[in-house]
């Protein structure tokens, strides 16, 4: 069964999955709905079209923050409505579609949701670059490029309530998934520290409404980064492989190290070759061929 959704503010709702810690989110403001990355269950994403209807609102835009597989299987079972991602979602679908079928069908056979038609990546219609814009009900809200742990991510800030949904960073569970770029993490964690945000909610993991938590937990993402950074470049510097850079790291402090292990694992494989590390990208890091199949 669907968790109960908790009111954050005066319009956010978010929506706890059973599953991988997920949050949905629905923004309700003069009977317009905006939508953010319904799912991932089937049932989950039927909740969330009764609870618009049951406060007598329509959805106005759906809004899939990225296009890993998890963050998309909702708008296939929603009646048509805009949808918006980012500027690089039609090219990365495009790239990964293989991928993101094969990762949908296997979760789907894990979880009992036979399919009568097969899964199709949704498409928007709407796309946003570095920075855009939404009205829904009056209420403006902002959308901000952060890659990283995607290339083509999104978070989206509320001024007049405070709220950012901050996608698949800031999460209290998970250490930061650098799957596309440090580089690019790093900057999306210093564009998200100076968002003037009271309430955050991750994509996975605990929403919080403490100014101390949101401060802690861009400062712990920032230190991992750094030490991730520091140990790997140590150890090419010293002329070693990629056996060197993991044993470099075995050291730095993980949450959750248990759950994060592997994540880590694979975040010094990827931070090794884009600095510059020699190794066969079919093999090692995020990008590897067969991941799913580990």
């Amino acid at each position: 069964m669907p968790s109960s959704p908790k009111q954050l503010t005066a319009g956010l709702w978010v929506f706890p999955s059973r599953s991988m810690a997920y949050n949905a989110g629905v923004f309700l403001r003069d009977g317009q709905a905006l939508l953010i990355d319904p799912g991932p269950h089937p049932d989950e994403t039927d909740e969330i079209a009764a609870f618009v209807a049951a406060h007598g609102a329509t959805v106005a835009v759906i809004v899939l923050t990225h296009s890993h597989w998890d963050h998309i299987l909702g708008p296939e079972r929603l009646p048509p409505v805009p949808l918006v991602a980012q500027a690089r979602y039609p090219e990365t679908t495009g790239r990964d579609s293989d991928g993101i079928v094969r990762q949908v069908r296997r979760w789907e056979g894990q979880h009992g949701h036979p399919r009568a038609t097969p899964f199709v990546i949704p498409q928007p219609g709407q796309l946003i670059d570095d920075l855009g814009e939404l009205e829904i009900g009056g209420a403006r809200l902002q959308l901000l490029h952060i890659p990283g742990h995607a290339n083509d991510q999104l978070a989206i800030f509320a001024p007049d309530e405070g709220w950012l949904w901050a996608a698949d960073t800031l999460s209290d569970l998970e250490i930061p998934f650098v799957s596309e770029s440090l580089a690019d993490y790093e900057r999306s964690i210093e564009r998200l520290a100076a968002v003037p945000a009271g309430v955050v909610v991750p994509g996975h993991g605990s929403p919080t409404d403490s100014l101390a938590d949101i401060a802690a937990r861009i400062a712990e993402d920032r230190q991992y980064m750094a030490a991730l950074r520091a140990m790997v470049a140590g150890a090419l510097a010293a002329a070693g492989g990629v056996e060197v850079a993991r044993a470099a790291c075995a050291g730095v402090r993980l949450k959750n190290d248990a759950e994060n292990h592997g994540a880590h694992r694979l975040n010094v494989e990827s931070v090794f070759l884009e600095l510059g590390g020699a190794g066969d990208p079919d093999l090692l890091g995020w990008n590897q061929k067969d991941l799913l199949d580990e």
